[in-house]
């Protein structure tokens, strides 16, 4: 405890004293206490107070001093982040930086710049776009009201091959004519006019700075070369924003796979996540048409499309790809990408099936097969109708969203696998109890949406327990699996047969009606009843009793149309065995 909170106390102490003697109504004890004794009271007193009265200021003062303390913290730290925010943006690690607002505000700060420098009426930038064969205006910034077209097309003015050897040109009065001057909606008073190329790394041509004056004659030598280092910083500045701007594509192209591998659900519907692994390729890859295909024979080869995304008139979901001679061949054969810059000068002889390279227009391609360990089970394939679309930088990115997908595909199929072990009985091989209710309820559900109906049978094996005490569970599990047999072949391939428990079974019938199922349920019984259960020398028949309940007629819900059809098979039990009986209310009285 610090001296001061000591004194402090002892003041506290004292000022209870001189509130007990002098305060309080008794204060004529005091009465007999000689003067002196009463004068050095209030002294000590008169201290204790002063004391109170300098600890209160003093810890005023402390804690005045912390909060102005911790102010200052607060607008240290504030400064520190704000400095590190901008020099992150300025490194292009900042993710909030929009490289499109930048280039935007770069390309007006140039202008303005140069229209003052090199005192022009009108500056402006236009960039070429070589598979169109146009130019697009990017901006402008002039000191009389100029109207320039948004867009023009190089062929036919004297832009029609400039791309091919582009040099600065400066033109007079004498030399201008309405076909130098195809970017203007409306023609100014025009004197002069420079045209200045921009280049990107590597001498790639990308457009043109424009300035025109009414002078004749403004500009020389020096000004093309001032004009021309206008334009080294605006390709230097807009390289720089690209290199931020694919920066940040490829956090987010990160962002977004890690996302896909950690939140997927492995039970979600499979068009479902191929339509999201498409979607996050659409925003990182050009391309014009996205295909996912998985072999489904590996003895024959041949794959079946699984998603497309893009151009669908040539090939789309369920179609089937041929493999050898064609692109997939390298994907599934042998294991390795594939990159064709032009399928006119490559020796491929189809795409996905024979003839079909002449017969749509793509022209390049970009592939990846998809593989766990050494087990290649399908591929992805970008096309485009451009040639030469896609870089070797592009191609190592869909190298890794092939890796993780065929990862996360593989997953997928262990998951499912292992859910299908779960919902088929071990002995029978068809459905179990569990996945006959969770598909009834599908069933059902659909059949609310669409407004149509399904009828359902429960089936009981007549004296069953006769059988096993008999001859044995081994022959009585032999009885079961040909029942399962019997009936698995005596319904549609689109209906449902599952083991209900024991010796019933039950048989979910889509799209049909309780008396329309009557001729199928009068079949199984009499295949069954015809049936000789042989084996190691013990023979035996059967006979069945069936139920047949139908939705919604005879029930709004899974519970009620389960229910009802097994009262028509007890009903079946009742008569006797043998016989098919369908539900109606009567059997409730």
């Amino acid at each position: 405890m610090s001296s001061l909170k000591k004194i402090w106390i002892v003041s506290l102490v004292l000022i209870v004293i001189l509130f007990l003697f002098f305060v309080y109504p008794r204060i004529e004890l005091m009465g007999n206490m000689p003067v002196t004794f009463q004068w050095v009271f209030r002294i000590l007193v008169f201290i204790a107070i002063l004391s109170f009265t300098v600890f209160i200021l003093v810890e005023l003062n402390n804690w005045h001093s912390k909060c102005s303390e911790l102010e200052r913290a607060e607008v240290s730290e504030k400064s520190r982040d704000d400095f590190n925010s901008e020099n992150a943006r300025g490194l292009g690690l900042g993710l909030p930086i929009d490289p499109e607002k930048n280039y935007q505000k770069m390309i007006k700060q140039i202008l303005k710049l140069v229209q003052s420098s090199l005192m022009a009426q009108t500056a402006f930038v236009y960039l070429f776009n070589e598979n169109k064969s146009h130019y697009t205006l990017q901006d402008f910034y002039s000191s009389i009201d100029v109207n320039l077209a948004e867009q023009f097309q190089a062929e036919g003015s004297l832009f029609g091959e400039y791309h091919l050897n582009a040099q600065p040109i400066n033109y007079s009065a004498n030399e201008l004519d309405e076909g130098k001057l195809v970017f203007y909606k409306v023609i100014p008073k025009v004197g002069s006019l420079m045209i200045i190329p921009i280049g990107m790394p590597k001498a790639q041509f990308v457009g043109f700075l424009g300035l025109d004056s009414v002078d004749e004659e403004a500009w020389g030598e020096d000004d093309i070369e001032l004009a021309s280092s206008f334009t080294s910083m605006f390709s230097n500045s807009v390289w720089q924003i690209d290199v931020i701007d694919r920066q940040k594509k490829q956090i987010q192209f990160f962002q977004d796979i890690n996302k896909l591998n950690t939140d997927l659900s492995l039970g979600v519907d499979q068009l479902d996540f191929y339509k999201v692994v498409a979607n996050i390729s659409r925003k990182f890859f050009d391309f014009d048409k996205f295909t996912l295909a998985i072999l489904k024979n590996e003895e024959n080869k041949e794959l079946s499309i699984e998603y497309v995304d893009g151009y669908e008139a040539d090939y789309s979901i369920g179609h089937q790809i041929k493999v050898e001679g064609g692109i997939w061949e390298n994907l599934i054969f042998k294991g390795q990408p594939v990159m064709i810059s032009d399928y006119d000068e490559s020796n491929i002889e189809f795409r996905f099936q024979t003839g079909d390279k002449e017969s749509f227009p793509f022209r390049s391609c970009l592939g990846v097969p998809l593989m766990v360990g050494r087990k290649r089970f399908g591929g992805l394939l970008l096309e485009s109708f451009s040639a030469g679309n896609f870089s070797p930088e592009v191609a190592e990115t869909l190298k890794f969203l092939g890796k993780n997908l065929s990862e996360i595909i593989n997953r997928m199929a262990i998951y499912q696998s292992m859910k299908e072990l779960a919902m088929i009985d071990g002995l029978t091989e068809i459905q179990n109890h569990r996945a006959f209710k969770e598909r009834l309820q599908v069933e059902i559900d659909r059949c609310r949406r669409y407004g149509s109906t399904l009828t359902l049978f429960i089936l009981d094996l007549d004296k069953f327990k006769r059988i096993n005490d008999t001859y044995g569970h081994l022959y009585g599990d032999f009885v079961l699996k040909k029942i399962s047999n019997i009936i698995r072949g005596s319904v549609r391939t689109v209906d449902t047969v599952a083991r209900y428990g024991g010796e019933e079974f039950a048989v979910i019938l889509i799209n049909s009606n309780k008396k329309g199922c009557f001729n199928t349920a009068e079949r199984i019984r009499s295949n069954i009843q015809s049936f000789l259960f042989e084996k190691d020398g013990m023979k035996e028949k059967m006979t069945i009793s069936i139920g047949i309940a139908e939705y919604p007629a005879d029930g709004d819900d899974l519970q009620t149309v389960i229910a009802n059809a097994d009262m028509a098979m007890y009903q079946s039990k009742r008569s006797g065995g043998n016989k098919v009986t369908i539900y109606n209310h009567e059997l409730e009285s």
